[in-house]
Order: C-alpha cells, then structure tokens, then sequence
C-alpha cells in the first residue's frame, strides 16, 4: 500500500475508533431515590383521598378544606420536590413536564376544595384516578431511564 494513501487514512481510522468507543446517552440517568419518593408521593395521595372517603362525608361539614389544609400541604411539598429534583437533570423534559402537570392539577383540585369546601365522592375519585395515572406516568418514565441506560448485556 502506498504510505501517502495510509497517512490520509489515519486521521479517519482514529475518528472510527473514538467514536466507537463513545457512548451517546440521550436520556438521563436512572434514579432509584427519585422512583422511591414517586412511589411514597402516590401511597401519601392515595391514602389522603381513601381517608377522605371512607372516614368523612359532605354533611355536617365533614368534608371542610380546613380539615385536610396540612395533608394538602404536605402533599404539594413533595411534588415541589420531585419537580425541582427532575428539573436539574440534563435531558430530563418529559418527567419534568409530567411533573409540572401534576402540580399544577394538584393545586387546582385544592383550590378547588377551598372554594367549595367540601368534595363530593365522585370527585374525590376523580381526583384520585387523574393523580394516580399522572404518578404512573412518573414511575414509569424513571424505569424507562434504567432500561435505557443498562447495557444490553444487562437487559432481561
């Protein structure tokens, strides 16, 4: 082979081998923190809208926002706190958009609750099916990042 021919080859073979020893993530890493606080978030707004119905109702004012203010609270903190979690993380658009989604429904089903002060059961499991779809939603674009993430040796 010509040693002109191999010189301008080189530069090009070398290219081959960097790139093939990259590797290009376009999805952020896996979190099994943040897949945790998702699964405690879901359990705490499960149970808040179960207690709800089951323990209270709409007469004699069983069902006043008053009553669930501090669970509301406390519920709209920990969906603070993934969306600020998620928001960090490069490449990380749709779970911060699913995120901002349900915070945003959140606040409307408590202002909602203010406003009327009281919910009726059909709500309370409207409420609770949007919510726990939207938490679904959440838990599973988290796996979606393990799975894309793992090496294929890894995968089942």
């Amino acid at each position: 082979m010509n040693p002109l021919r191999i010189r301008s080859l080189t530069p090009l073979i070398m290219l081959l081998l960097f790139f093939s020893s990259c590797k290009v993530s376009l999805v952020p890493p896996y979190n099994a923190a943040i897949l945790e606080q998702i699964d405690q978030t879901t359990k705490e707004i499960d149970k808040f809208y179960l207690l709800m119905l089951e323990t209270t109702s709409t007469q004699n004012g069983g069902r006043r926002f008053e009553q669930f203010a501090e669970q509301y609270v406390d519920i709209e903190v920990e969906l603070v706190s993934l969306l600020n979690k998620n928001k960090i993380r490069p490449l990380n658009a749709n779970s911060v958009r699913i995120c901002e989604i349900t915070l945003q429904l959140w606040t409307k089903y408590k202002e909602e609750h203010r406003t009327d002060n009281t919910l009726s059961d059909g709500l309370i499991k409207l409420n609770r099916k949007t919510l726990g779809d939207l938490l679904f939603a959440m838990q599973v674009a988290e796996k979606a990042k393990e799975i894309a993430n793992s090496s294929p040796s890894q995968q089942p």
